[in-house]
């Protein structure tokens, strides 16, 4: 990879923003709700990339970024459910919450497919995670053609993927789409 920072790397960086941001919205509903009074221990602002990034590894240092993100992520959550896994519904809420307030604008189902797959972390770009199965002017189909989250959830990537969907459909909310998922892993945006 090479050592000059280009879109491609603010452009991931920014979808770590967003992890940081739910992780943050999270841990704040944990607080207020008197579940952990160290949920703030998750959290993690992000400075300006260019004033924090090993421009002589750069692809090392945001795998690394990611993993810190997913991680932190996913042991604040189980450690919220942990004490009550009823807790689940008010984080579903708050997932959904969260999306509301980075919606999806209308716009043709291609446009809103890129909206979540710029808001989202996947991985590294190279990993390629996302694969479109169908398009027309009503709808977008992809596939998730690999499991890349599970490994923060020791095994139990089940919140991950509902808290993930909570947020799909919070951003979709008032966008004239709907979101349908065969499980997990396939998904489609349908034009209301």
């Amino acid at each position: 990879m090479s050592a000059v920072l280009g879109p491609i790397h603010f452009w991931l960086y920014g979808k770590i923003g967003n992890q940081e941001e739910l992780t943050a919205a999270l841990a704040d509903l944990a607080q207020q709700n008197g579940w952990m009074e160290d949920a703030g221990k998750f959290c993690k602002v992000l400075p300006p990339l260019e004033t924090v990034i090993d421009e002589g590894n750069i692809h090392g240092w945001l795998q690394a970024q990611i993993t810190d993100a997913e991680t932190r992520y996913a042991d604040l959550v189980m450690q919220i459910l942990a004490g009550d896994e009823t807790r689940m519904d008010a984080l579903l809420a708050g997932a959904e919450q969260f999306g509301e307030g980075h919606a999806v604008h209308s716009g043709s189902p291609e446009e809103v497919y890129q909206a979540f797959d710029d808001f989202f972390v996947n991985g590294m770009p190279c990993d390629r995670v996302n694969a479109k199965t169908g398009s027309d002017e009503h709808h977008v189909s992809w596939e998730m053609t690999q499991e890349i989250h599970g490994q923060y959830w020791h095994g139990n990537s089940a919140p991950y993927y509902a808290l993930r969907r909570s947020v799909m459909e919070g951003m979709l909310k008032d966008s004239g789409y709907l979101l349908s998922a065969a499980d997990e892993f396939h998904y489609s945006i349908i034009r209301k």
